[in-house]
């Protein structure tokens, strides 16, 4: 075969290319410290590089974005749990103090003036608190405060109330007829009595509702209990029920109430406080039973910082302004959840109604009634100190004494009736700590895993990082003896190339 010059030279110049080329790719993967520029170098590497990236960027997307604020929303909740819990211990030691000595006047409104203010905290400032603009504790409605910013007058509410047997307790009341009448002599005086009795009360969630029905509804009141008889089926009984003020004379006992009236009531509504007195049978059916009782009542008017009802109840409202009815189902299970990680969420978020009991609120209502009615009485007896030392007459400072005896006698009723309202506020502060308590447990082990979680996350992104650096990155030491190589390989080919093509024709002549 006739090797030509020409064949030469082209078989010289595609070797010196090919050198350059190969110098070239490892130069840049030198610089560049990767293996591919475009994927057209390398398929394989580029497509896992794809994957590898697309799976970098999700874990990065979960950790420091979705856990992320997960975990400041839930630490949020956290903050406002135990702000609460630490203001539930504090109103402990007042409670203590009403429950085991007696307070004069000035001491018991001061007592009642901090734990009013507790309370108002616990709810406005605690239990209304927001994330980045959301309220944490409205369930879904994260755009809706959980209680009324300002006093509210055009919305009505049916709302439907549970209750287990055990929310009847067992509470004192005075009755009298003791006061001052011109004229009287010891005898008027030595027949006016107050007594003290028991009734069986359950408390509602709201006081000052209404005793109409709100607008498209025909229902004031209703009160049914249910539960399953000895062969498992469900029985549901309705009971009669008076609705009425608790300024009526037997407002707290039901029987006296049917006497005087010749009716047959099983229960009394007492809207204006709203409260609910047992008759004896029907509250002994109901203990026996060990039933769930439901109420349906109305509320019209709400004052600045009461609860929204459909952040806690199943409810009906009726905007008196839009003409608007909006029905609420019970607010059960309202789960906001974040995904966290690949087909993994968690639930980020604390409902109301499973860590603030707003019977807190009830109790100090009761509170505040045996206080008030105690106020009442020392400025009676008061002024009766002041008849006694203003008459001249013996007939009449004898009949204000037998008059100021009988208060006396009523006072020290009315005293065991506020010191029992205090323990029972005390009860119902630990009852609610305790509910506070398990919610802030759930909270903390829902956010002990979403740590977890984060770790888990940072570990497959670290290990993502060196599938990518694997996959991608060069090693330098081979990238630089790859380079130096093919520099040589370059070199020698231009070596030859010269040796090859400085020899021709004329050499040989």
């Amino acid at each position: 075969m006739r090797v030509t010059n020409s064949m030469i030279t082209n078989s010289s110049q595609q070797h010196i290319t090919n050198a350059k080329n190969l110098f070239l790719k490892y130069q840049t993967q030198y610089a560049s410290q990767k293996k591919i520029q475009r994927p057209s170098d390398d398929p394989t590497v580029a497509v896992r590089a794809l994957q590898l990236r697309t799976t970098y960027t999700q874990i990065r997307q979960y950790a420091s974005k979705n856990v992320s604020d997960a975990m400041d929303w839930m630490d949020s909740t956290e903050t406002a749990l135990k702000n609460a819990n630490t203001t539930l211990k504090n109103m402990k030691g007042y409670l203590n103090q009403g429950a085991n000595d007696y307070l004069e006047s000035d001491q018991r409104n001061s007592v009642l003036s901090v734990l009013q203010e507790y309370v108002s905290s616990i709810f406005e400032d605690e239990a209304n608190t927001d994330y980045s603009g959301r309220y944490v504790f409205s369930g879904y409605r994260t755009d809706t405060s959980l209680i009324f910013p300002t006093d509210t007058d055009n919305l009505e509410y049916k709302i439907s109330e549970s209750f287990s047997s055990k929310a009847i307790d067992t509470i004192k009341y005075v009755t009298s007829n003791v006061g001052y009448v011109a004229g009287n002599d010891i005898t008027d005086y030595s027949d006016q009595l107050a007594s003290q009795d028991t009734a069986y009360r359950l408390q509602l969630s709201y006081r000052n509702c209404s005793n109409s029905a709100i607008t498209g509804d025909n229902t004031v009141f209703n009160i049914t209990t249910s539960y399953k008889n000895a062969a498992g089926t469900t029985v549901t009984d309705t009971l009669s029920s008076a609705v009425v003020s608790s300024d009526d004379p037997n407002a707290y006992d039901v029987d006296a109430y049917n006497k005087a009236n010749g009716t047959n009531f099983d229960t009394i509504y007492l809207y204006d406080t709203g409260t609910v007195i047992f008759g004896a049978q029907a509250y002994s059916d109901v203990q026996m039973n060990n039933a769930t009782i439901m109420v349906d009542y109305t509320k019209k008017e709400f004052e600045k910082s009461d609860i929204r009802p459909e952040m806690y109840f199943g409810c009906t409202s009726y905007n008196t302004s839009t003409g608007r009815t909006i029905n609420y189902s019970a607010p059960e299970k309202q789960d906001i959840r974040y995904e966290v990680n690949f087909s993994q969420t968690a639930v980020v978020n604390t409902q109301a109604k499973d860590a603030f009991d707003p019977q807190i609120y009830r109790a100090i209502n009761h509170i505040e009634e045996c206080v008030q009615a105690m106020d009442e009485l020392e400025q009676k007896m008061s002024d009766v100190d002041k008849q006694i030392a203003n008459s001249a007459d013996e007939d009449e400072i004898a009949a204000l004494k037998e008059l100021q005896s009988r208060f006396e006698a009523e006072k020290k009723l009315r005293t065991e009736v506020m010191t029992e309202a205090f323990t029972k506020g005390l009860s119902m502060v630990s009852f609610t700590q305790d509910k506070l308590n398990v919610a802030l447990a759930d909270l903390g082990s829902r956010y002990n895993r979403l740590e977890l979680t984060e770790d888990k996350l940072d570990d497959q992104s670290t290990n993502t990082e060196e599938k990518l650096s694997d996959n991608e990155d060069v090693d330098l030491t081979d990238a630089y003896i790859n380079m130096t190589q093919a520099d040589n390989l370059y070199q020698a080919s231009l070596s030859a190339t010269v040796k090859i093509l400085g020899t021709s024709l004329l050499n040989y002549i």
